[in-house]
């Protein structure tokens, strides 16, 4: 029973040979992650894949994407397969706008482990009834997408890529031309309304491109048939300029190597702040390996420049060490944003050292570093203090498909719903901002839900994951459009005494909903508080605190709480009870 629906997302890579004597493959398309949705049809395809779009477009979210892409790059594929899940962060994002919206206050779907599907599958290999989505992911800021009848659509009969107009009229086919003569005014405004909203989703994908044949039949050959060749200008690589450097331009490069030589970068400095010329120069003292301590100076200068308002320090790529990039903080003040990827010397001594040093970071990105995940995880576990300030960390031990979690729990959720369904989600580093935001999201939805409502929103265990995944938003800012900085799991364990607990009840036929922050004090007990006692203790960890309008917006959704749901603060022996609870349904529903 259902509507059954695939999600597939490609991307042109290039995988190393098993046997290294052979030459490397040509990159090709491939598919990077499947995610099967079992009630997906009509409009939600096309509201999905907006929602997703718009997710990759997002800078910071494209990046960790891009480092994925570039992981699977080196792989050696056995038998020309890839890993099951090969992107984890990607398919996180598939899944979570697949199943949730927040701004529409939509929600589908079971859980992110039952939709996974492996990514070596054929395309038309799902139990389908209604197509599938495909999306190109190569570039995530320039995706391209197509809807396919793989099960015989009403839309079409052959596998060929499908717009959003295509695939949505099989559904909702234009009005007829007589309809007004032929319908009472009832049946007309409600067709109206149907299409007025059919063409706002058709409009929605209006200017995304539509993918080509020549895709599907690279990343499917068994599947799809496509007689034209895979055209050239898309083999150039995407950063390809459009006009010719300067002969000054092409003279900075030699400048920056011959001033790092005599030690003087001074007439360098004075460059940077001409329009282009700090990009230039950039990419000159990336070049030097290992980095020079003579061009310190200048890439301090540099920073300095591009810190601005964002207040960012961007030192990807610069094969710094240790010293030289705690060199270089001490001269760069009030940095919240701090980015040291692709960069193997820094070790996890020095990266201790430079969060003692910036007490105002809010957000780290660790990429491809030689930092292991074991080696980030020991750090947060025993020098948590080191993290209370850093709302995001951006590290590959944090946005795997692992369950249980392996890193350690600062926070987490744990909620018991109608019927004995739970979800659970953790997170490894935190501050009060992330939390009363992520909660406010959460709490504003059950604080509105209807009784008959509650079955479907509480249905999908991913929900939890996808809000505490969230990067804190700014004024304005849409929930469409948000960080995603980690890939929350669900720990095996909800809460090991270690750090803090948010769990709530939500029962639709009983009066006996329940929430509240806890924690375990000195002599092991549970504690239970209330927002301003957990706000508090914040305070005396030394963590920041929330603003004050984003404060008394959670407040009063938990008023709300209180006079619409009747819910209440827990009790100890009805927290106890709950634990039992939640840790017998959670087992059985693994």
């Amino acid at each position: 029973m259902g509507q059954r629906h695939q999600v597939f997302v490609v991307a042109r890579v290039a995988a190393k040979a098993p046997n290294q004597l052979e030459p490397p493959p040509t990159p090709r398309y491939r598919c990077v992650g499947a995610y099967h949705h079992q009630w997906c049809y009509g409009r939600l395809p096309l509201m999905a894949t907006k929602r997703f779009m718009s997710l990759i477009k997002q800078n910071d979210n494209a990046e960790i994407i891009r480092e994925e892409l570039r992981v699977l790059q080196g792989l050696s594929l056995e038998d020309d397969k890839i890993p099951e899940v090969p992107c984890p962060y990607t398919l996180f994002l598939v899944a979570s706008a697949w199943c949730y919206d927040l701004e529409i206050q939509y929600a589908s779907g079971v859980s992110f482990d039952n939709g996974v599907l492996d990514a070596n599958m054929g395309s038309n290999e799902g139990d389908n009834n209604d197509g599938i989505t495909v999306i190109d992911i190569t570039e995530p800021t320039k995706p391209t997408y197509c809807f396919v009848s793989v099960e015989g659509l009403e839309a079409s009969d052959d596998a060929v890529p499908l717009s959003a107009e295509q695939y949505v009229r099989a559904y909702y086919p234009a009005p007829r031309i007589n309809m007004e003569a032929e319908e009472d005014a009832e049946q007309r405004l409600y067709a109206q309304r149907s299409e007025e909203d059919v063409k706002e989703k058709i409009d929605a994908l209006r200017n995304e491109p539509v993918m080509s044949l020549y895709v599907l039949a690279e990343a499917w050959p068994a599947e799809y048939k496509s007689s034209d060749a895979f055209p050239a200008e898309d083999l150039a690589p995407a950063s390809t300029p459009n006009v010719f450097p300067s002969l000054a331009d092409l003279s900075l490069k030699p400048a920056v190597e011959y001033a790092i030589q005599t030690d003087d970068t001074t007439e360098l400095e004075e460059l940077i702040w001409m329009p282009g010329k700090a990009n230039l120069i950039k990419s000159a003292l990336r070049d030097q390996d290992p980095f020079p301590d003579s061009g310190l100076s200048l890439l301090t200068r540099i920073v300095q420049h591009d810190v601005g308002s964002a207040k960012t320090a961007d030192l990807s790529g610069f094969l710094l060490s240790d010293i030289q990039i705690l060199s270089l903080l001490a001269e760069v003040e009030d940095v919240e944003q701090l980015k040291l990827s692709h960069n193997p010397n820094i070790t996890v001594d020095g990266l201790r050292q430079v969060l003692s040093i910036t007490p105002k970071l809010r957000r780290l990105v660790l990429l491809d570093t030689c930092i292991s995940d074991e080696q980030i995880y020991e750090l947060i576990a025993n020098n948590s203090e080191l993290f209370h300030t850093l709302e995001e960390l951006i590290h590959p031990g944090l946005l795997s498909w692992q369950n249980p979690a392996r890193y350690p729990k600062r926070f987490g959720y744990v909620g018991l719903y109608s019927l004995g369904r739970v979800a659970s989600a953790s997170l490894a580093v935190f501050t009060p901002a992330t939390l009363v935001q992520c909660l406010t999201d959460h709490l504003s939805v059950i604080a509105d839900l209807l009784p008959h409502q509650g079955y479907s929103y509480f249905a999908s265990s991913l929900i939890p994951r996808a809000i505490f995944s969230s990067a804190v938003r700014g004024e304005g800012e849409p929930w469409g459009e948000r960080r995603v900085h980690c890939f929350p799991s669900r720990p095996e364990a909800p809460f090991d005494g270690q750090g803090w607990l948010f769990a709530d009840l939500w029962d639709d036929f009983t009066a006996g909903n329940r929430y509240g922050f806890v924690a375990k004090d000195s002599e092991g007990a549970w504690k239970i508080y209330d927002l301003a006692a957990f706000l508090s203790q914040m305070a005396l960890e030394g963590r920041p605190a929330p603003s004050e309008p984003a404060i008394k917006k959670l407040e009063a959704i938990f008023a709300d709480l209180q006079s619409k749901k009747e819910a209440k603060l827990w009790t100890d022996e009805e927290f106890a009870r709950f634990m039992q609870n939640f840790t017998m349904f959670d087992k059985r529903y693994r």
